[in-house]
């Protein structure tokens, strides 16, 4: 879906950031290795479980700023591995 829905309206998630809800677009991807309930993270790779398979996110854009690479996302946001994506 974060191909297909690439540029308009676009593939997001929601997480909690400094106690807040805040709106992630997932912005680059490539399929990965792994199994769980959707939404979970699976590794510190940012290897999401997808209803069938997983994906890694490679890009992602905050809610206001520019886009960037995943590792430089996680620096600044902590999900550690089984947070469930929204």
């Amino acid at each position: 879906m974060i191909r297909g829905l690439s540029p308009h309206p676009g593939a997001w998630f929601e997480i909690e950031l400094n106690g807040k809800r805040e709106r992630v677009r997932a912005l680059r991807s490539t399929l990965a290795k792994g199994e769980g309930k959707p939404g979970t993270v699976l590794d510190d790779q940012f290897t999401i479980a997808c209803g069938k398979g997983s994906v890694r996110l490679l890009q992602v854009q905050r809610a206001g700023k520019r886009p960037m690479p995943v590792a430089e996302f996680r620096r600044g946001a902590e999900l550690p591995v089984g947070s469930v994506l929204c």
